[in-house]
């Protein structure tokens, strides 16, 4: 039969605040022991879907899984369910908060099933869980209780505005306009490395100024308008502390590669020309630097260099927390179109034995690829082919075909012409093709990736694509989805039609 666990603190701080930082998903990395990242997928009036991952545990595997999140401040109650089960076959959860007088009592009951064969049967589960939660709620007791303490509250600049609820939307704009300015703000800011320059604590910005080589007033001003929307915060006159938001730019925070990213010519200077795109639907980088962006990286090594150790962060990131979702135990052989320098592959193939693979990129990638293979110990596994895969023959007798963060770089036109190349390949063989990729949130809902789509318009000439895109190019190209991927970086698998 099912078990539960029933867990309870009580956090002396005010209700709204223990309800605005134990909902604010991103921050949980923050407020709970266990977790390494917490990403929002996607959003709307009733539901948060999340992605959590672990710290790596006693083995070193870290775990990771989607959840679904749906909070009701009026009847301060939050319902949550796994929506990866791994190896639960169903977990449910309801947190409740309770106002007292001497501050927030909140209480957590998990409700699951552990599936036959699990690591963990019920009862050990359910001792796992209670340590767990009660580890997790002594912490974020003193997390919660600490800023209750130093709650002067940064409020955003359109918050403190008086003025009526229709104007506000105005002013929304002019914050969005503001945005190329906030963009150099950032960038400043972590040049100077303020960030870790306050990581003891409250600093005042004469001793600022001097260690960073900045003029003392202008870096006062600078400071003082990042107050304005939460970064930092002026604890008393002319001193300055670090915030929740101010963070992420710390040199240790994952998202610092992303805003360097963000903060360079080669991906500033397209946007310039976004008309450009809008009218043609042509990149606009092209327009700019009369070259690709591919091309402009080969003529520009240093920004080669910083874009190849970008991509490879987040590529090793998001390895580490999707590996467990491919079920490469299925298969036995594996063809890796498109992986660079084999460290997912390597990863792959060191979590399943019984697995071979056939690597293929472009020679001056995949040149790199022995190393990484010698270090994961499946050398003698992958057989590594240096190719265009539009050009080249798709690599035969394997039982699985992966295309990971592969056909987002390229319009439709390129998509169906790999994918038709791949199809060919399978012919009656029953082989799956598996695509990592982005699937974008439907209209009006906030999703990252609808950004990164212009960036595919604007920079590469590629783009994000929704469910329906997803199953419309399958379609078109032999294939027939036959999963149900979430609206995020997800794996779509298919089956020949």
């Amino acid at each position: 039969m099912p078990a539960k666990t029933d867990n309870s603190v009580v956090i002396n701080a005010p209700f709204e605040l223990v309800w605005s930082m134990t909902n604010d998903i991103e921050s949980w990395p923050q407020l709970f022991n266990e977790y390494s990242d917490a990403k929002v997928l996607e959003r709307d009036d009733e539901r948060i879907r999340f992605r959590l991952s672990t710290h790596p545990d006693a083995d070193g595997q870290v775990w990771s899984w989607v959840s679904d999140r749906f909070p009701d401040h009026a009847t301060k109650t939050v319902r949550a369910v796994r929506v990866e089960k791994g190896p639960f076959e169903f977990m449910n959860l309801h947190w409740e908060y309770e106002e007292l007088p001497e501050g927030t009592r909140m209480r957590w009951q998990q409700e699951f099933d552990m599936k036959p064969g699990a690591p963990k049967n019920n009862e050990q589960m359910t001792n796992h869980l209670n340590t767990a939660t009660q580890s997790n709620m002594g912490h974020i007791k003193k997390v919660i209780e600490e800023a209750a303490q130093q709650q002067a509250g940064t409020r955003s600049v359109v918050e403190t505005i008086p003025l009526a609820d229709d104007d506000l939307h105005g002013w929304h704009q002019v914050l969005l306009s503001f945005g190329g300015r906030l963009l150099k703000v950032v960038q400043v800011l972590l040049e100077l490395d303020i960030a870790e320059r306050l990581t003891g604590g409250p600093r005042p910005v004469e001793e600022l100024a001097r260690e960073s080589g900045a003029d003392e007033t202008a870096l006062y001003r600078l400071l003082r308008t990042a107050t304005a929307v939460g970064i930092f915060r002026e604890t008393a006159a002319r001193c300055f502390e670090n915030t929740p938001m101010s963070s992420g730019l710390l040199r240790s925070s994952d998202v610092v590669p992303l805003i360097k990213y963000n903060t360079m010519d080669m991906t500033t200077l397209p946007y310039e020309e976004l008309m450009h795109s809008v009218r043609t639907g042509e990149p606009a980088f092209e327009h700019r630097f009369g070259k690709s962006f591919y091309q402009y990286l080969e003529d520009n090594p240093a920004d080669r260099e910083f874009f190849e150790q970008f991509m490879s962060h987040w590529a090793r990131q998001m390895t580490e927390e999707e590996m467990n979702s491919f079920g490469f135990e299925r298969f036995t052989k594996l063809a890796d179109l498109g992986g660079n320098d084999g460290y997912f592959l390597g990863q792959a193939l060191r979590g399943h034995p019984g697995l071979s693979a056939v690597l293929m990129d472009l020679p001056e990638v995949v040149g790199s690829a022995d190393p990484v293979l010698a270090k994961h110990g499946v050398s003698d596994r992958v057989e590594v082919c240096a190719g265009d895969f539009f050009e080249q023959p798709i690599p035969e007798g394997c039982d699985a075909y992966l295309l990971k963060a592969v056909l987002h770089n390229h319009s439709d036109e390129r998509a169906e012409r790999l994918l038709r190349r791949v199809r060919e390949r399978i012919g009656d063989t029953g082989a799956t093709l598996l695509v990592w990729d982005m699937v974008m949130a439907p209209a009006n809902h906030w999703d990252h990736g609808k950004l990164l789509d212009l960036d595919m318009l604007v920079l590469y000439g590629g783009r994000e694509r929704t469910l329906e895109d997803w199953r419309e190019l399958f379609a078109r190209t032999g294939f027939e989805l036959v999963n149900d991927p979430i609206e995020h970086w997800t794996l779509l698998e298919c089956k020949a039609r």
